[in-house]
């Protein structure tokens, strides 16, 4: 499946409605919830950015960003990582989270997420279980660097 990979500068620039149904549908709710709060959450500030996976047809197939980790300097978190279902298993989600990984160690050390259902994907990006408020699984930037030489 052909795609690209674009940073988000306007959220309105984009049509969501497709990502957000089928979100919902799933009992998912991160997509409302990025929509609802992108006035205060907008991805735009140092340390943070918001992608998009387009088809040709300028679609939106997935999302997913990255900010700073509350309290933490050093800690970047993934956040509202969503790949619409007919788009999964095409290497999309892995080339939308390389992006993100990729572009966050610039400016992080670590990075953490929440995911209660997608284990087995973040765990094949190099992601370990981990424990925290909030916090299922974790990546340091040197064995994000061991394993990407």
């Amino acid at each position: 499946m052909e795609m690209t990979i674009e940073r988000v500068n306007d959220f309105d620039g984009y049509n969501w409605l497709p990502l957000l149904a089928k979100s919902s549908q799933e009992g998912f709710q991160l997509v409302e919830r990025m929509l609802r709060n992108r006035r205060q959450e907008t991805f735009q500030e140092n340390g943070e950015a918001m992608f998009v996976a387009l088809s040709t047809t300028n679609q939106v197939l997935a999302c997913g960003g990255y900010m700073k980790q509350s309290g933490q300097t050093k800690t970047g978190r993934i956040r509202h990582v969503y790949v619409l279902p007919e788009a999964r298993s095409h290497g999309i989600g892995t080339a939308l989270l390389e992006k993100i990984v990729s572009e966050a160690f610039l400016t992080y050390d670590r990075l953490v997420l929440y995911s209660e259902q997608a284990d087995p994907f973040y765990q094949g990006l190099g992601f370990q279980p981990a424990t925290g408020d909030k916090i299922t699984h974790a990546l340091d930037k040197s064995a994000f660097a061991n394993a990407n030489r």
